[in-house]
């Protein structure tokens, strides 16, 4: 099945991303991602937008299809990635038991990354643990 380039949106639809990109704090990226949609539903053809907007063909299909499968909500998303991971009693005891011992390289000291790969968490949530505990590495 093929995608088409062009893309139908109701009054509604081009209503709320016109509004949304009349907003003074809107991240650019997003009014980016809205502007491709915009001229997709103006009849644009895929080149048409990526010279205009200086983006590639990939990234006018993903933001198309992102937006026909969730909406608005799908164009401004703030963490694509993995979810934030919680810092529970049980991990933050974990975090500071691994620090008392030697890390496995044979170094002097724990770095954050080099703990937050051992433990399997990201280095901001061992630097808030530590910072907590008034640790440095």
């Amino acid at each position: 099945m093929a995608l088409t380039q062009t893309l139908s949106l109701i009054e509604a639809q081009r209503t709320e991303l016109e509004g949304y990109l009349r907003k003074r704090n809107l991240r650019a990226s997003v009014a980016q991602r809205m502007r491709i949609l915009l001229m997709l539903a103006d009849g644009a053809s895929y080149r048409e937008v990526m010279t205009a907007l200086k983006t590639t063909a990939p990234t006018i299909s993903l933001w198309k299809s992102r937006y026909l499968s969730e909406g608005v909500m799908g164009l401004t998303t703030l963490h694509p990635g993995q979810p934030p991971q919680k810092l529970t009693p049980a991990l933050r005891a974990r975090i500071l038991a691994k620090t008392q011992e030697p890390p496995p390289d044979g170094s002097t000291h724990w770095s954050l990354r080099k703990m937050a790969a051992v433990i399997g968490v990201g280095k901001e949530l061992v630097r808030r643990v530590w910072k907590e505990a008034d640790l440095k590495p």
